[in-house]
């Protein structure tokens, strides 16, 4: 039972007296709150408060959900300055987050987190937040694509990367995904030996059969938790948690800089070429709608392997009575 309090308390202190169980009295103290107390949750005005309105508002719910989820990863970058009044949000710090996205991650993405924040800037200058669209017009980067991964540093990757990172390797290695992807895949994916992934980029619906040295290693991986991946504590691996990983990896010397998951799409795309697959093979395993940016990952090998045909005609043609 509680015991009423003292007359007497001062105004701001709170006592509360528990009678335990042996008889004794107990005396616990505390502030009392004040009627002026802040509310939870972002203050009024600040980045945070209104990109939760944003996030909330009939202009958000009407895009696409492969847009809404686009945007919400980049806008996350936003986030870790929310407690900041979104009318002080200057074009130099917008630049600032661009041009540090774009050394860790490549310019498509630091492209990406521009139009997804002049997008929320232009919805934030509709509503009288912010006097100017501080996105608005900022160029796009030239694009430069990450590297695809060779054979022998993904082998030696494997081996050195702790072990969360090494299963991301492999599952992208054997299935061509994209970093969101990888994240997504869960275990009630899997029917016998295929995996169903319904890519958050186009929305393409595709069966992948698994190969059999990614099931092999499959059947030692941890499932705790609904996803095929998972991190250092267990839980769903999420796709900023893979980049951070990545970076890790990058200082640790495990990985070369300029590397990221994504170059093991092109790596994957290549080994299927150099397996003598048509583009429209490669294709149903990546994902590409067209045919071009698969025709672009393998280039190079197709461009080494019509040159060795090209000799060899010549040569035949040369030498030939």
């Amino acid at each position: 039972m509680l015991a009423k309090k003292s007359s007497g308390t001062p105004p701001d202190v709170k006592i509360v007296r528990k009678v335990l169980a042996d008889g004794s009295v107990k005396e616990y103290r505390y502030a009392r709150q004040r009627k002026d107390h802040a509310p939870r949750g972002p203050a009024p005005g600040t980045i945070a408060s209104v990109l939760r309105q944003y996030i909330g508002s009939p202009e958000w719910m009407a895009t696409k959900p492969n847009t809404r989820r686009n945007r919400r990863f980049y806008l996350a970058e936003l986030e870790r300055i929310g407690d900041a009044p979104i009318r002080e949000l200057k074009r130099r710090e917008i630049l600032t987050i661009r041009d540090a996205i774009a050394r860790t991650r490549g310019t498509g993405a630091a492209n990406q987190f521009i139009q997804s924040t002049s997008a929320f800037l232009s919805w934030a200058l509709n509503r009288d937040w912010v006097e100017a669209n501080t996105a608005a017009r900022i160029g796009m980067l030239a694009y430069k694509p990450f590297k695809a991964w060779g054979k022998e540093m993904t082998r030696e990757a494997i081996g050195a990367l702790p072990p969360h990172m090494s299963r991301a390797v492999m599952l992208a290695l054997f299935t061509g995904q994209r970093r969101s992807d990888l994240c997504a895949m869960k275990w009630s994916d899997i029917t016998g030996r295929t995996i169903f992934v319904r890519q958050n980029k186009t929305g393409a619906e595709l069966h992948i059969p698994i190969h059999p040295v990614l099931a092999e290693a499959m059947q030692e991986w941890p499932k705790t938790a609904e996803t095929i991946l998972t991190g250092i504590r267990g839980g769903p691996l999420t796709p900023f948690n893979l980049s951070q990983s990545m970076k890790d990896a990058h200082n640790r010397g495990i990985i070369p800089r300029g590397y990221n998951i994504h170059g093991l799409r092109k790596l994957a795309a290549t080994l299927l070429a150099e397996a003598g697959c048509t583009t429209h093979e490669i294709a149903s395993i990546t994902g590409h709608k067209t045919l071009k940016m698969v025709e672009h990952y393998t280039r190079s090998f197709d461009q080494k392997r019509l040159a060795e045909d090209a000799i060899a005609k010549l040569e035949t043609a040369f030498w030939k009575p």
